[in-house]
């Protein structure tokens, strides 16, 4: 069976110690991300560790960056995650990790968070409903290699 392609983009936030550079650099290229849309190499000696790391790619199986994912969530660097929807296989999508838990919200094409009347009445407060939103809307801190910047 074929894998659904769409693009997707992260932003990955934390601090790396220097030893786990290696393996973060081999999930980026396992994954196939690139620092923008037009396809530059992820460099670990060319970023800016005052913002959050940013990578993209077009036509990524089934919207997930997995290495690069699993990777962060198992050494808790945040991340925000959209991925574009596949017609007739799932819709455009945040994954959002904290450092602690990774939680899944409808967005647009565009990345604007969307919400359902169901997923509002369940939720059952305004207070609860903007909670929901900020968590979504997750700051991601800049990246950073302990000791660099």
């Amino acid at each position: 069976m074929m894998a659904d392609r769409v693009s997707v983009a992260i932003r990955i936030g934390g601090s790396l110690s220097p030893d786990l550079l290696p393996g973060f650099c081999a999930a980026v290229e396992s994954d196939g991300a690139f620092t923008d849309w037009e396809g530059t190499a992820f460099d670990p000696d060319d970023f800016d560790p005052s913002v959050p790391l940013y990578l993209a790619d077009h036509e990524v199986a089934w919207g997930r960056f997995e290495a690069i994912e699993t990777f962060c969530v198992d050494h808790t660097l945040v991340f925000a995650r959209w991925a574009g929807g596949a017609s007739g296989a799932f819709g455009p999508e945040r994954v959002v990790f904290d450092g602690t838990t990774v939680r899944s919200f409808s967005a647009s094409d565009d990345d604007e968070i969307l919400i359902s009347a169901e997923t509002v009445r369940g939720l059952g407060s305004y207070a609860a409903v903007l909670s929901h939103l900020a968590a979504a809307e997750l700051e991601i801190p800049p990246f950073r290699i302990d000791g660099a910047g």
